[in-house]
């Protein structure tokens, strides 16, 4: 049964076909199923007319918001004439991209990148890359409540248990309940049970899907510590992350730790389906010819793609945009929960924040209520992570005026529930 709306006749006839036609698994459930007709900046418009401010950015993708003009000019540049796609064959968007990416990073462990045409592919390539540095090293570790992606080496490290017998899962802080001694302890067990057997810790910045769990600064640099000591690589899957999300380029920068490789998604390419591995080339250089090969990686799209964001970002100074407007949402969200007893926690850095609501029910509520707004316009999320949970990811180009305007008709919607 297809969702349907009042007064959205065009949608509604648009979703009852889709339903028809589309296995459900493709999507994640949301209340509303906005059918786009149009969008530009921070805004989506619907195919009936509705007018909604963007708090999802596709999925942290579109940082630099919808049809930039700066980016699409750019975009079109570097690949003019390209073909879309170009395996086995080297073009110069595809060097530059690749040059620029691991300049970008400014540590010393970013030498070498592989190329991927998603996130979850990413996460893979770099934990092929461990696992073959270290063929006598079978165990991998993840952090509980993570997630790398749905197949394969992703989905056994994604989650709070893992069907492969050689994933060990270690805690997180949630809700700052973990001790470094705590965590000590669990590392310390496991170098008891696996003395030189483990490969690779992979962990996301903060628990995205879990709930928007920040962790504090000590946790990452506990990690590292214990990998750079035993030779483990350390993997960062900054998917959805990186290019300017927690208020640097990159979340490592945000942590302060220097990881052996860093898996990048998402916004890296606005849009464009891109993924790359960053780090270290004794790792990168363990895979040999055609081992981390696919159709449509490093293809001049996506390329072009990239290197259109990274003018952007230096010629915009969006990072710099993204920390003068997170005390604003901050302060804003804060607010929401002042106001309303539903609202019961706010967690978050730069401007990717989680709105914890008190139950499943009335989180999507929330949803819906924010999509319905004033009847003509409204603010548009995704639907709620870990049921309840919901995500704030606006565009980084977000301006004050967007933020003033959001804020005003959630309260609105908000006061219906």
């Amino acid at each position: 049964m297809s969702i349907a709306h009042p007064n959205e006749s065009e949608g509604n006839r648009l979703r009852a076909e889709l339903d028809a036609l589309l296995g459900r698994g493709q999507n994640t459930y949301t209340p509303t199923q906005v059918v786009v007709d149009r969008a530009s900046g921070c805004r989506l418009w619907t195919i009936d007319g509705r007018r909604l401010i963007d708090f999802a950015s596709g999925v942290l993708v579109a940082n630099l918001g919808h049809g930039h003009p700066g980016f699409e000019a750019r975009f079109e540049a570097y690949r003019k004439g390209l073909p879309h796609n170009a395996y086995n064959l080297t073009t110069r968007p595809l060097v530059e991209a690749s040059r620029r990416l691991i300049a970008s990073f400014a540590t010393a462990k970013a030498q070498k990148l592989l190329w991927a045409a998603s996130g979850s592919e990413g996460i893979q390539k770099a934990m092929w890359c461990a696992l073959h540095r270290w063929p006598e090293r079978p165990i991998m570790l993840a952090t509980r409540g993570g997630f790398h992606g749905k197949k394969g080496l992703a989905g056994d490290v994604t989650g709070e248990q893992s069907p492969n017998p050689n994933v060990r899962l270690v805690s997180f802080p949630l809700d700052n309940e973990l001790s470094p001694a705590d965590v000590e302890r669990e590392l310390a067990a496991i170098d008891a049970e696996f003395p030189d057997r483990v490969a690779l810790f992979i962990t996301e910045p903060y628990l995205g899907a879990k709930g928007s769990y920040h962790p504090p600064k000590w946790y990452h640099k506990l990690v590292q510590h214990w990998c750079e000591a035993r030779d483990v690589a350390f993997i960062f899957d900054e998917v959805q992350s990186c290019h300017g999300r927690t208020g640097n380029l990159y979340a490592f920068q945000s942590y302060e730790v220097e990881p052996d490789l860093v898996v990048l998604g998402k916004g890296l390419a606005n849009g464009v389906p891109a993924a790359a591995v960053v780090g270290r080339a004794d790792l990168i250089d363990t895979l040999d010819y055609g081992e981390a090969s696919d159709t449509y990686s490093a293809n001049p799209d996506t390329c072009a793609a990239v290197c259109a964001v990274l003018d952007v970002f230096a010629e915009e100074r969006i990072v710099d945009h993204c920390r003068a407007m997170a005390p604003i949402m901050a302060q804003r969200l804060r607010g929401l929960m002042d106001r309303f007893p539903f609202v019961r926690a706010v967690r978050g850095e730069g401007l990717v924040y989680g709105v914890e609501i008190s139950d499943a029910d009335t989180a999507n509520r929330c949803v819906l209520e924010a999509y319905c707004g004033d009847g003509t316009a409204g603010v548009h999320f995704l639907g709620p992570l870990a049921q309840k949970v919901l995500r704030v990811s606006p565009p980084l180009v977000i301006t004050e005026p967007e933020l003033d305007e959001a804020f005003a008709l959630l309260e609105a919607a908000w006061a219906r529930i």
